[in-house]
């Protein structure tokens, strides 16, 4: 790959990346995406089972939470293009089953992957590459590989990534005081689909606490616009806890979705066999939040240079649109 020169490298093609990238392409901006995976979405990619797909990371996330008045803007933009649908739902915990709660959300469709792809798949984008070192010269930042190979220059330079690998490019550079640059801990998870050939007896689409093993149970299919492989008549996605995921750390993602199906069934007394389809484990599933949100990025205007996701907010993806969308306003607050 020959050198790219560009007004502005985002590091991560997650829900962040991509959603800033897509603000500043809009403002003008000749950005480019740099991903270390295969592509866009990050903790918000699916699994393909035969020709349908499922969500194997983050489900959805909650309108009502969000306080920025031009994020607001841009979900009800997002809902109004197709990108987004409602998806309204009854949800349990584990051990208080005959009690609901009707929740009311947001889910891309037809995947939660697909919603990045529609606000950032026209930007110029760098898959399967990790950028390892910083180099500021000449006013530009220079990326470089494990390699050492320098593969990127731009002005001014986002961070996106989840919180170790962010913190481990910007501590080459003793730019920033922020307390905020301290170690931060990651919360593992497993996470895994089942199905099943016959209906279930289930009243609730979600279960969420109540339970060591499983933090969060979703019926897949109640989603919007999802649709079942067949001859699949229910599909459900179990998200182990996150104390169970650090105490079983050494358990391959299909064991863990052997014994996170047994509690499953168990727990539901559930007759019908049921098949494992897929399974994973998140290493950086989420960031553990311990203080309160006070401005949601990292941003220095001399270097050109910042940082926005998740863990500088509320740790879920409206935080990490929150940050997105807070550093764009930074960024260009200068242009006005």
């Amino acid at each position: 790959m020959s050198l790219i020169t560009t007004d502005i490298a985002i590091i991560g093609a997650g829900t962040s990346g991509c959603c800033i990238a897509g603000e500043l392409r809009d403002t003008g901006f000749d950005c480019v995406l740099i991903e270390k995976s295969r592509g866009l979405g990050g903790r918000c990619s699916r699994r393909y089972i035969d020709a349908n797909s499922v969500d194997l990371g983050a489900p959805e996330f909650l309108f009502n939470s969000v306080e920025n008045t031009r994020l607001k803007s841009l979900i009800k933009s997002w809902i109004h293009m197709g990108y987004l649908d409602p998806w309204v739902y009854q949800k349990s915990s584990f051990n208080e089953i005959g009690q609901q709660e009707t929740i009311e959300s947001l889910s891309a469709v037809p995947s939660m992957n697909a919603w990045h792809k529609k606000i950032a798949g026209d930007i110029n984008t760098y898959k399967n590459i990790e950028i390892n070192s910083l180099v500021k010269s000449d006013d530009f930042w220079h990326l470089m590989d494990y390699s050492g190979k320098q593969v990127i220059s731009a002005k001014y330079l986002i961070i996106t990534c989840p919180a170790e690998q962010s913190l481990a490019l910007l501590r080459q550079h003793n730019i920033f005081s922020d307390n905020r640059l301290t170690d931060h801990k990651s919360l593992p998870q497993f996470v895994c689909a089942i199905g099943f050939t016959q209906a279930l007896n289930i009243k609730s689409d979600v279960y969420r606490g109540g339970h060591s093993f499983l933090s969060t149970a979703i019926r897949e299919h109640s989603k919007p616009k999802r649709v079942l492989p067949s001859p699949l008549q229910e599909v459900w996605m179990l998200h182990s806890t996150h104390d169970w995921a650090e105490k079983n750390v050494s358990e391959n993602h299909q064991q863990a979705a052997q014994v996170l199906t047994s509690q499953f069934i168990e727990h539901f007394d559930i007759q019908s066999e049921p098949q494992i389809l897929s399974s994973h484990y998140w290493r950086l599933s989420r960031h553990q939040i311990n203080e309160p949100v006070q401005t949601p990025f990292i941003w220095n205007k001399e270097m050109r240079i910042g940082c926005c996701g998740d863990w500088l907010s509320s740790g879920d993806i409206t935080g990490a649109l929150t940050s997105a969308v807070s550093l764009y306003e930074e960024i260009t607050s200068d242009y006005k």
